[in-house]
């Protein structure tokens, strides 16, 4: 690792995974998932991650697409203390939960330091915006490439898609909420 906050190891792999109810969690902690962002960010593909909560595991197992999806992720965060208990339980602990509430701080930080571009997409009409001008405020040098509510669903795929890539984002944050979030993400 080097001495920068946000620094990474290009030999670094990702961490074991603990498979709490067939859906495998990453055991990581805070400055690990940055570090992996980071290298993420060197990469050409794109990556997905999922901050999973104990509520994201039970859906899992209802929603044979969701279980998927959270089987192709590059990195799925232990977001629930629940996930920590269970971690517990199996003799198999979390070194720590990584909420994606905190990350969002994290990755904003990181964003406005690389001066890379963030797009934030969904939740309510004007929360996005709201969020953009929050984090604008905290961390100055932050480039957003766009704010939109929109809809997970497929009608308005075609044009989020292209509003993102107008946008020239580098990174972004979708909040549709679990699965619908994690679905569409994957589906582009």
């Amino acid at each position: 690792m080097t001495g920068h906050r946000f620094g990474y190891n290009p030999l670094m792999l990702i961490p074991p995974t603990i498979s709490i109810l067939g859906v495998p969690v990453h055991a990581v902690t805070m400055p690990q998932t940055l570090a992996l962002v980071r290298q993420f960010m060197t990469e050409p593909r794109l990556h997905q991650l999922a901050t999973v909560n104990p509520e994201f595991v039970m859906a899992a197992r209802r929603d044979p697409d969701f279980y998927r999806v959270l089987h192709q992720t590059d990195l799925n965060l232990p977001d629930g203390v629940g996930l920590l208990l269970a971690g517990r339980r199996r003799r198999q602990p979390f070194p720590e939960r990584v909420p994606g509430s905190e990350l969002v701080y994290h990755l904003a930080e990181m964003a406005a330091a690389a001066g890379w571009r963030l797009f934030l997409l969904g939740a309510a009409p004007g929360v996005a915006e709201e969020a953009a001008a929050i984090l604008q405020a905290r961390y100055p040098g932050l480039r957003m490439a766009g704010t939109y509510a929109g809809s997970p669903a497929p009608a308005e795929n075609d044009a989020l898609v292209q509003r993102i890539n107008t946008g020239r984002a580098e990174m972004l944050l979708v909040a549709y909420g679990a699965p619908n979030q994690d679905k569409w993400i994957a589906r582009n």
